[in-house]
Order: C-alpha cells, then sequence, then structure tokens
C-alpha cells in the first residue's frame, strides 16, 4: 500500500532573492495575471495567433500559469512573488513588479496605500 503521505517529498521550497532564506507561504489568495490584447495573450498564455484574436474578441483572458502569491521571509518580512508554472510542473519564482500587478483584476499593489481611507 503507497504511503499516503509520498507527496511531501515532492514540495517545492521557494527562497528569498534578497538573502536565500527559506520562504514560507502564507496561505493567501492567488492574483492570477490577465490578458487583454493580442499580442499578450499569443505571448503569455502560449496560443496560435488565431486563437488569441478569437480569445481577444470575447473577453479578459486569465493565464491560469502564473500568479502573484503572498511568502514571509524570516528576515525581510512579507514579499509578493510571481510564479509561473513551467511545462514539467514546477514553479518559477520572482519577485512581483508593479507591471504584474497592473494584469491582475480588481487588486490594489499592497505596497501603494489605499487612497479610499481617510486616516
Amino acid at each position: 500500500m503507497p504511503s499516503k503521505r509520498s507527496k511531501q517529498k515532492n514540495v517545492q521550497r521557494f527562497y528569498c532573492p534578497k538573502c536565500d532564506r527559506r520562504l514560507w507561504r502564507v496561505g493567501s489568495l492567488k492574483y492570477f495575471l490577465s490578458h487583454t490584447g493580442v499580442l499578450e495573450n499569443q505571448r503569455c498564455v502560449k496560443i496560435s495567433h488565431q486563437g488569441a484574436l478569437l480569445v481577444t474578441t470575447k473577453e479578459v483572458c486569465v493565464d491560469g500559469n502564473s500568479w502573484i502569491e503572498e511568502f514571509v521571509c524570516g528576515e525581510h518580512g512579507t514579499l509578493w512573488m510571481k510564479l509561473d508554472k513551467q511545462a514539467d510542473g514546477s514553479l518559477s519564482t520572482s519577485l512581483a513588479t508593479t507591471n504584474d500587478w497592473r494584469l491582475t483584476n480588481y487588486t490594489l499593489q499592497p505596497e501603494t496605500s489605499n487612497l479610499s481611507i481617510d486616516l
């Protein structure tokens, strides 16, 4: 009988780009990136030009292989990382940029102040 915990060995670990210490997932929402232009759809979602034209005429295309997620570093605190799922199933990480946050729907970049709240 196979072990029920055998998947725990295959958990991918993420490391801080600033200090190379291990990052821990917070369990927050995943903010998936969305694409509106034909060239963005073709490049990021990896579909043909004709397919990108069809998708773009319908609505915004949400990329299920790229998202922004919150992590915690013991030294640097909260970090927002952009994760990209590769063809082999592994995840590559990079710090989320302002442009990445613009590609998410209905979200505010966490480093900026919320203008709707008066202090």
